[in-house]
């Protein structure tokens, strides 16, 4: 089964609504909730540019993100000479509006600020954001924290 959609083999019955774990032991390559976890699975490609009040500052750095229960942590590329940045508990901020060269900034760009800096990254602000909301989740799961957000 796909991450959004229904497996054209299921039944009638099946549901298009996926659980969060499903989704992180997809990513992971981890069975589902309790099973063993903590191992990230195979990187996502992604891009990072750091950020400047005046806007971005330099070429995007080409890298990956590893995912897994409480870290989204954004790994450059050997040739990219950057360190590591831990994105999980970044928070988005709103698009500034323009780019480089006051071009527009393109939806597929979420701006960040994280204790190591501000940086933009080249996903989706929306699916970041789930993302972000996958991996805390799970976390809390792990730990046994889990809480009812409808409570």
């Amino acid at each position: 089964m796909g991450l959004f959609g229904k497996d054209k083999k299921q039944d009638q019955g099946g549901s298009d609504w996926i659980q969060p774990s499903q989704v992180i032991a997809q990513l992971s390559g981890m069975p589902g909730p309790g099973g063993p976890g903590g191992s990230a699975g195979p990187p996502v490609p992604a891009r990072l540019r750091p950020l400047t009040a005046a806007g971005p500052d330099g070429h995007w750095l080409p890298g990956a993100l590893h995912v897994k229960p409480g870290s989204i942590r954004w790994q450059p590329d050997g040739a990219a000479g950057a360190d590591p940045v831990e994105l999980a508990t970044a928070t988005i901020l709103p698009q500034s509006g323009q780019g480089r060269k006051g071009r527009p900034v393109p939806v597929t760009v979420t701006d960040l600020e994280t204790p190591a800096g501000r940086f933009q990254l080249e996903m989706d602000p929306v699916m970041f954001g789930m993302t972000q909301e996958l991996v805390s989740e799970e976390a809390a799961k792990r730990e046994g924290q889990v809480t009812d957000p409808w409570s």
